[in-house]
């Protein structure tokens, strides 16, 4: 089981390597998926590190702390909120490999439309 003080390592690791101050925007966010810290409560290889879910405000906390960018989730909310608890949930492997990392990056927007007036 991951704890705090290995995501603070984790998080530590992933600011060495990608500087948030020269590292373009979609690039670090692409290397926090692949390094579990995007949804550390989702599985392994899939943006997480199977830890518990609580544990996200630590790595949230160093990542602000360090001016990283975050993947602006007041505009990509219902695709992190809905579609991919959903993909997760129901999806193939081959379909949450296809989805999740473009949807949690904001590469791609899911939204959630509605047929009545």
């Amino acid at each position: 089981m991951t704890g705090a003080e290995e995501l603070r390592a984790l998080t530590r690791k992933l600011l060495d390597a990608y500087p948030p101050a020269t590292t373009d925007r979609t690039d670090f966010l692409r290397a926090r998926f692949d390094a579990g810290l995007a949804w550390v409560h989702y599985p392994a290889g899939l943006g997480g590190l199977d830890a518990p879910r609580a544990l996200q405000a630590v790595v949230d906390a160093e990542l602000a702390a360090a001016g990283a960018p975050d993947n602006d989730p007041r505009k990509i909310g219902i695709g992190l909120g809905m579609a991919a608890p959903t993909v997760l949930a129901h999806g193939s492997d081959e379909v949450k490999r296809r989805f999740l990392r473009p949807l949690w990056v904001g590469e791609e927007v899911w939204c959630q439309l509605f047929s009545e007036p």
